[in-house]
């Protein structure tokens, strides 16, 4: 078991700890026994390290963690000498000061956990567009062998223990740690995990090992004062992913393939494509043979163990290439593809290109998460090809103060793939609802009809209006709605608003216009 004097001499180690700093009060307290560290109060328990970080930190909060039992605490120079001051009984109880307190955090929270990823192998999908779905499908294929990973993704934390939603993709180190440590404990022997740019940018992994990393592809995105100054800043972060790496999957579609490449070169790597390409190695998964059918898509997978036939229940030959990477990754673990194969074609995302059609299949409804210039040329790709000659009305909204150049890209794809679009909420958070969407309607394309509504509910109800009647004239009808998913709140002026999801929305308008009977289309198209 860590000490906090383990502890002080890692970040020792690391040129971490603050000059001059030591444990206080006494040299003697550095055989305290540590197990487990937090940066929330409401995790602190006896044992643990709370861990103060933050502009917006309250001393509550350490008092808090003290209250609860927590054994020591660690800050940075300026916020521990406040708290000392501040904090009844902070300045006697065992404490560590830090120089850079995000990296701090990251190792002494695997230290305090015990280091869980020795035991746990960690699947780490990064790239712009598809780690949601990649993870299920990897999370699909260990199930497949009798293994039931822990799982960390955008909308869920599942470690054996304990079940999460997320407030981020990749969970701050303390909690990251926890889970695994969870994980071990429960017998879980490998997690699933998507890995965010903000993950890796800000030392959340810091120190994790990852037994394989996949790299699934590269586009502007995150892009803000607020997250990545620059597409620079946003791409060097994603290929953190290498540092602590012990094998690779690198998609060749990628953008800035080449330096995808370098990074991963120094461990052993497999490579995926939907198709072979000049001047690139071969790839050693890559599709032939894609095409659509009334479930989803199906291609034939060439591997190192020869060609399977695969067929998914959702669109878009991105999800292709997503799938080919979840087995990639598997076979690094030793997981056949005719095995990967069967669990694949099982696999659905809420949320993600879930689709609900009509009895006459003349009116398709897609209810996806895409939300950057990446996910939104796939999916407009995918509803070209699967519905060449439908009419297509699109419903979709933006961040506010966030990723701005979804700003433009968004409105401008959709509006280029769209006969009528529909602007509209998605997470506002400080801007007027109104404002924001004024000044994505600057950049649709002109003579394509947009109609601002910033109430979701009711665009998506005006959107479908409009499609129905398209449909009533005898047109093939797309109806999509992005961004959102299964998202069952807006966030808006520092609250989250509940609304009903876009999925059980328009499957609910569909059953009450008779579009599709009374028994849940959900349950017969979408899982």
């Amino acid at each position: 078991m860590a000490t906090l004097g383990t502890i002080r001499e890692l970040l020792e180690r690391e040129d971490l700890l603050a000059a001059g700093a030591s444990v206080a009060p006494e040299a003697s307290e550095v055989g305290l026994e540590v197990c487990g560290a937090d940066c929330d109060s409401r995790y602190a328990a006896p044992g643990h390290l709370f861990i103060c970080k933050g502009a917006h930190f309250k001393p509550a909060y350490l008092a808090q963690a003290l209250d609860a039992g927590a054994s020591a605490w660690m800050a940075d120079e300026d916020l521990a000498s406040k708290l000392e001051a501040s904090v009844p009984g902070a300045a006697r109880a065992p404490h560590l000061v830090v120089t850079d307190i995000r990296r701090a955090m990251a190792r002494a929270s695997a230290e305090a956990w015990g280091h869980p990823d020795r035991d746990v192998a960690c699947l780490g999908i990064t790239g712009t567009k598809g780690k949601t779905t990649t993870a299920h499908f990897l999370r699909e294929i260990l199930r497949a062998v009798g293994e039931e990973p822990a799982f960390m993704g955008t909308h869920e934390i599942s470690d054996g223990l304990a079940m999460e939603e997320t407030a981020n993709t990749t969970p701050e180190a303390p909690d990251l740690w926890r889970h695994l440590a969870n994980a071990r404990a429960a017998g879980r022997r490998a997690c699933v995990m998507e890995v965010s740019s903000q993950g890796l940018k800000y030392d959340r992994t810091l120190g994790l090992r990852f037994a394989v990393a996949g790299f699934l592809n590269i586009g502007k995105d995150h892009i803000s004062p607020i997250e990545h100054p620059s597409f620079e800043d946003y791409f060097s972060s994603k290929l953190r992913i290498f540092e602590n790496a012990e094998q690779a999957v690198v998609d060749l579609d990628t953008r800035e393939v080449a330096r995808v490449l370098e990074a991963s070169a120094r461990i052993p790597r497999t490579t995926v494509a939907l198709e072979e390409t000049p001047g690139l190695p071969a790839p050693d998964f890559f599709a032939t043979t894609i095409s659509h059918t009334k479930r989803g898509v199906a291609f034939t997978a060439r591997t190192p163990e020869g060609e399977v036939a695969v067929r998914l229940a959702m669109e878009g030959a991105f999800n292709v290439a997503n799938a080919l990477m979840a087995m990639a990754m598997a076979a690094r673990l030793g997981i056949s593809a005719h095995v990967a194969v069967g669990a694949l074609e099982k696999t659905t995302v809420p949320g993600r290109m879930e689709r609900f059609s009509s009895a006459d299949e003349r009116f398709q409804a897609l209810v996806d998460y895409a939300h950057n210039d990446l996910s939104y040329q796939q999916f407009f790709e995918t509803v070209e090809s699967a519905w060449p000659h439908a009419y297509v009305v699109s419903v979709f909204g933006v961040s506010g103060g966030k990723a701005l150049d979804r700003y433009h890209d968004l409105p401008a794809i959709a509006s280029a793939h769209s006969h009528a679009i529909y602007l509209t909420s998605d997470d506002p958070g400080e801007e007027d609802p109104a404002e924001l969407v004024a000044r994505i309607a600057e950049h649709v394309r002109p003579g394509v009809p947009a109609v601002r509504e910033p109430d979701r509910e009711r665009a998506v109800e005006e959107a479908f209006s409009l499609a129905l009647d398209k449909w009533r004239s005898g047109s093939q009808v797309v109806l999509c709605l992005l961004g959102k998913g299964r998202e069952n709140a807006i966030y808006a002026k520092g609250r989250n608003i509940p609304i009903e999801n876009d999925a059980v929305h328009v499957e609910r308008l569909m059953r009450e216009t008779g579009l599709i009977d009374d028994a849940p289309h959900g349950a017969r198209e979408a899982r």
